[in-house]
This record gives structure tokens, sequence and C-alpha cells, in this order.
């Protein structure tokens, strides 16, 4: 077996593995279009939005019987969104530009360290553990604890941003006190025993 230069997959591997799910996708040209079926769209993302608002004004105005209901088109309306940024975020990695078009990445400065020495978390990344959200990222040489801080409003604006927790660990860190349906941008940073470092990137996530 052929190694790649980059010590993965050997290249007749890939190959055979690569032809047997054109075979498979050959003998079942559904299966791709199911696939398609699933992705959201503009369209679909509109209609969950309007039955979310439609069901949550009614909500509002005393029709408890439609709590279930409301949830349901919550449910419906964060998948829509979180598939819409989970493949911007796959094809940031060859366009680098559409995650940061949508708001759901933004590069810190060229500010890698703070005065004390501490770095930007590197790897920060959030991803949904059932209703929660778990914050991660790669320790900082020399931080005694971690600040997570949020914003409601234009991540660019620094005033819309607020502290929210702060953790002595880094590799999981729960954001929890979040509002179900809205739409956060969180970054972290390292605080040491004189100052704070600089920030990491910002990443949105909704809160279910």
């Amino acid at each position: 077996m052929v190694k790649n230069r980059n010590g993965g997959e050997g290249d007749d591997e890939l190959i055979r593995t690569t032809g047997d799910l054109l075979t498979d996708l050959s003998r079942d040209p559904s299966i791709m279009q199911s696939i398609y079926d699933l992705l959201p769209n503009q369209e679909k993302i509109q209609h969950a939005l309007d039955r979310h608002r439609s069901l949550y004004h009614q909500v509002l105005d005393g029709a408890r019987d439609k709590e279930p209901e409301l949830e349901a088109a919550r449910n419906d309306l964060i998948v829509q969104i979180s598939l819409v940024h989970g493949m911007a975020t796959l094809t940031g990695k060859h366009d680098p530009t559409i995650p940061q078009k949508l708001g759901l990445v933004h590069q810190v400065s060229s500010k890698r360290t703070s005065a004390g020495g501490l770095l930007v978390p590197e790897n920060f990344r959030m991803l949904y553990e059932g209703r929660s959200i778990i914050a991660r990222a790669s320790a900082v040489k020399g931080a005694r604890s971690y600040e997570v801080w949020v914003c409601e409003g234009d991540p660019l604006v620094e005033s819309s941003w607020r502290h929210h927790a702060t953790s002595g660990k880094i590799n999981r860190i729960e954001i929890t006190g979040l509002t179900p349906g809205k739409l956060y941008y969180i970054r972290i940073r390292a605080v040491g025993a004189n100052d704070a470092g600089p920030w990491s990137n910002f990443i949105s996530m909704m809160a279910i």
C-alpha cells in the first residue's frame, strides 16, 4: 500500500472506497436526491421562520396549547440554520470568504500575544451536546483562567460584547444561561496573573 505524503490513507485504499461509494450511488440514485432534499435553502428557512414566528405570537397571545408546536417549530428552525452554518464552515476550507460573509468566523488581528506573553487560544471551536453549547480550545501556557464573552448584536462593535463566564479549564466549557432560539457570537481569551491575552476568533452559535 502506498502511503500519501501526509501520512493518511493509502492511495489504493482511497481509490477503492471511492469506487465502492460510486457503485452504491449508481445502484440507487435516490440516495443523492434524498441528501439534496434534506439540505436547507432560502425557501425552507423562510418557511421555518414564518412558522416559528406565527406560533410564537400565538403562544404570547395565550394559546398555551400551541407550546408543543412552538417547540417543534423552534427546533426545526435551529436545525435549518445549523445546517447552513455547518455547510458554510466546511466550504470555508476552500473559500474562507463564505463563513466570513455570514459572520460565522472572524479572524483575530495580527496581535497574537499580550504584554505578559499570553497567546491566543488556538483551535477554538464549539459544538452542541444535547441542548448545551460546549466551547473547547487548546490550553495557553501561563493562563490561570479563561474568559468567555458573548455578543447578541454586531460582533464588530466592541461595546456589544459582555463577559459571560470564567473557567479554570479550556478543554470543556459549558455555555449556559443563553436564550433558546437566539443567535450569539462567542469568543474567549486567556487570563494570567497580571493581564489578559488576545481574543480568539469569534464563532456564532444559536442557543437551543
